[in-house]
C-alpha cells in the first residue's frame, strides 16, 4: 500500500502530494481504544491477587509456628520432613480450592453486575460468561498460588528443632528471627501494593471529577435528540422535510427551541473537517494550508436549542436559502486562529465542503467541545442546511424542552410520521450523549476503586494479623514488664511502634512504586498529573490512619494482659 501511494504521488502530484497510507488490522481498530483499559484492570487484579497470596502466606506462617510442638511430636514419632511438608501443602491446597470455588460463585453474580456497569461500546461484552476457559483458569491459579505461597510456611515448619519444640509450653512456639523478618517483608509488600493501587484509584477519581466538571460550551440538560434520515432523492426534498418538522416541532407545548445539526456536539469525531481559506480563494487552492476546522451543517435555532451563545452578529434564519448569498457562522477558536482576534463579521470564508462558493460570516458563537469533553475546542465553521447538502440527507433534530425531554418523544415521532411516514427516526438525549463519553472513564475508575479497596482491606488484615500474633507471642514479656512497673501506655507504644515501622516502610516503598507505575495512566488522565501531590498526600493519610487502627486494636488488647496469669504460663 505504501508503494502504491508513492506511485500515485508521482503520477498525480497536484492531488496526491505528501499523501500516504496507514494500514491497521480491523481487530485493532475495533478494540484499540479499550485495550489499555483491559490491561490496566488485568494489572489491578494481579496486584490484588499478590496481596491476597502474601496475606495468606503470613497467616499460614503464623499457623505453622503455633503448630511447632505438634509437628515436633509427629517427627519424634517417625514422620519424615517430606511427610510433614506434604501434609501442610495438602491443607494449603484444600484452602486454595475452597477459595477458588467461592470465588467462582461470587463471579457468577459479579459478572452480571460488571456487564450492567460496563460502557455499551465495550467490544464483545455480551459474550462475557463463566465458561470452561474461566473454570480452567481459576483452577490453575488456585493450584499455582497454593504451591507458591504455601510451600514457604510448610518448609519452615518442617525444619523445627525437635529438642526446643518439645521443651516449650504447649500454647507457645519459639519464633526465630528469620520468621519475624519474613512476616515483616510480607506485610511491607502488602502495604506497598495497596498504596500503589490506591494512588491509581485516586488519580482516576480526580480525573473523572475533572472530566465531569469541564465546561462543554453547550447545555445538555433538557435536550431531546431525534436522528432522522430522509429518503428524498434531492436536497430540496430533504430540506422541505426537515423545515416542515422543525416548524411543527417549534409549536409543540413545552418546546423552548428547536434546531438540527449533522452531528450533535460531544461525539468522538465530527462528520466532516477540512481547511478553510479566508477572504480570497486562489485558482488552485491548497486546502491543507488553510486553517483546519470542523465543518458543520445546522438549521436556524440550533444554537439556542443547544445553549451555545452567539457572541457577535446573528444566528441563521429561514431566509438564508440557496438563492440568497451564502452565509456562515464561525466559533471563537477559528476567530483566534484565522483572524488573529480581529472582527470577522462581513468577511468571506471558503471551505471544501459541497461547494467552494464564498460565504459571508454573519456571526460568531462560543467554542464547543465538539469531539467530547476530553478534547479541547477546535476551530469550527457552521453552514446553514438550506444552502448546503449534508451526508445521506440525515440530520439530528435537537429540541430544548421546559421539562423532561423524553416526554416529548411520542409527539415528535408523530410529527415526523405525519410529515413523511417513510423516514426512520431514533431518539436519545444530549445528557445521554455526554454520559456516553464518560462511561469508559467511569467504568475503569469504579473497578479500579473496588480493587484498591480490596487491597486496602487485605493489607489491613495482614497488619492486624501480624500485630496480634506478635502481641500474643510477647505476652509473657509484656506481663513481666508490667510486673516490674511498666505502664499500659508504654506497652501500647512498644507494640504500636513495631507495627507502625512496618507500615511506614510499606508506605514509603508503595509511594515509590506508585510514582513509577502511575505514569502508565497518563493517557487515561484528564487535567491530572500522574504525580499529583494532593492524591499522594491523601493516600498516605488514609492508609496511615487505617494502619494505625489495625495496629491499635491488638496493641490495646496486649495492655490488658494480667501479669500474674502471663507469668504463671511460663
Amino acid at each position: 500500500m505504501a508503494t502504491i501511494a508513492a506511485r500515485l504521488e508521482q503520477e498525480y502530484p497536484a492531488t496526491n502530494k505528501d499523501r500516504s497510507v496507514t494500514v491497521t488490522r480491523m481487530r485493532d481498530d475495533i478494540v484499540g481504544d479499550v485495550r489499555p483499559t483491559l490491561f490496566l484492570l488485568w494489572g489491578a487484579v494481579s496486584v490484588v491477587l499478590l496481596i491476597a497470596c502474601a496475606n495468606t502466606a503470613t497467616l499460614l506462617l503464623g499457623k505453622a509456628m503455633v503448630r511447632t510442638r505438634e509437628i515436633a511430636v509427629r517427627v519424634a514419632l517417625g514422620a519424615s520432613r517430606r511427610r510433614i511438608v506434604r501434609q501442610l501443602m495438602t491443607e494449603s491446597l484444600l484452602l486454595a480450592c475452597m477459595a477458588g470455588l467461592a470465588g467462582l460463585l461470587v463471579a457468577v453474580w459479579a459478572s452480571k453486575v460488571l456487564i450492567a456497569l460496563a460502557p455499551a461500546d465495550l467490544p464483545r461484552l455480551a459474550e462475557t460468561a463463566i465458561d470452561t476457559q474461566v473454570l480452567v483458569f481459576t483452577l490453575v491459579i488456585s493450584l499455582a498460588t497454593s504451591m507458591l505461597f504455601g510451600v514457604l510456611p510448610a518448609l519452615h515448619a518442617s525444619k523445627a528443632d525437635l529438642n526446643s519444640a518439645l521443651k516449650q509450653a504447649a500454647t507457645r512456639s519459639v519464633t526465630g528471627g528469620g520468621v519475624v523478618r519474613l512476616r515483616g517483608v510480607l506485610v511491607v509488600m502488602e502495604m506497598a501494593f495497596a498504596v500503589a493501587l490506591l494512588a491509581g484509584a485516586g488519580l482516576l477519581t480526580k480525573s473523572l471529577a475533572a472530566l465531569q466538571n469541564v465546561e462543554l460550551g453547550f447545555r445538555p440538560e433538557n435536550v431531546l435528540v431525534m436522528r432522522a434520515t430522509s429518503p428524498a432523492a434531492t436536497a430540496e426534498e430533504a430540506n422541505r422535510f426537515f423545515s416542515g418538522v422543525l416548524a411543527r416541532t417549534s409549536t409543540l407545548p413545552g418546546v423552548i427551541a428547536a434546531g438540527a445539526t449533522m452531528v450533535p456536539p460531544g461525539h468522538a469525531g465530527p462528520s466532516s473537517s477540512g481547511g478553510v481559506i479566508i477572504d480570497h480563494l486562489p485558482e488552485k487552492p491548497d486546502w491543507k494550508s488553510g486553517t483546519a476546522s470542523v465543518l458543520s451543517v445546522v438549521a436556524p435555532g440550533t444554537f439556542r436549542a443547544l445553549g451555545i451563545p452567539v457572541k457577535n452578529g446573528r444566528d441563521f434564519s429561514d431566509t438564508d436559502t440557496a438563492d440568497k448569498p451564502f452565509v456562515a457562522i464561525v466559533n471563537q477558536a477559528l476567530v483566534r486562529r484565522a483572524f488573529r482576534g480581529e472582527n470577522p463579521i462581513g468577511r468571506t470564508v471558503f471551505c471544501p465542503f459541497d461547494s467552494v462558493k464564498g460565504m459571508t460570516i454573519v456571526g460568531v458563537v462560543g467554542d464547543v467541545r465538539q469531539r467530547g469533553p476530553e478534547h479541547d475546542p477546535v476551530p469550527e465553521c457552521y453552514m446553514t442546511y438550506r444552502q448546503h447538502q449534508y451526508n445521506e440527507s440525515a440530520l439530528s433534530i435537537v429540541v430544548r424542552t421546559a421539562g423532561d425531554p423524553n416526554a416529548l418523544t411520542q409527539s415528535l415521532r408523530r410529527v415526523a410520521g405525519e410529515t413523511s411516514p417513510d423516514v426512520p427516526v431514533t431518539f436519545t438525549t444530549m445528557e445521554t450523549i455526554v454520559s456516553e463519553n464518560e462511561a469508559a472513564p467511569r467504568f475503569r475508575t469504579l473497578l479500579f476503586g473496588i480493587f484498591a479497596g480490596l487491597a486496602v482491606c487485605l493489607s489491613m488484615a495482614g497488619v492486624y494479623g501480624v500485630t496480634s500474633y506478635a502481641a500474643g507471642q510477647r505476652s509473657p514479656e509484656i506481663g513481666l514488664r508490667m510486673a516490674l512497673g511498666a505502664s499500659g501506655g508504654s506497652v501500647l507504644r512498644l507494640i504500636l511502634g513495631q507495627a507502625l515501622r512496618l507500615a511506614g516502610v510499606g508506605l514509603v516503598l508503595g509511594l515509590s512504586i506508585a510514582v513509577a507505575g502511575t505514569r502508565l495512566l497518563r493517557t487515561m488522565l484528564f487535567e491530572v498529573h500522574p504525580n499529583d501531590p494532593a492524591v499522594y498526600l491523601a493516600v498516605t493519610g488514609l492508609l496511615g490512619a487505617v494502619a494505625l487502627v489495625a495496629c491499635y486494636i491488638p496493641a490495646r488488647r496486649a495492655t490488658r494482659v494480667d501479669p500474674a496469669i502471663a507469668l504463671r504460663c511460663e
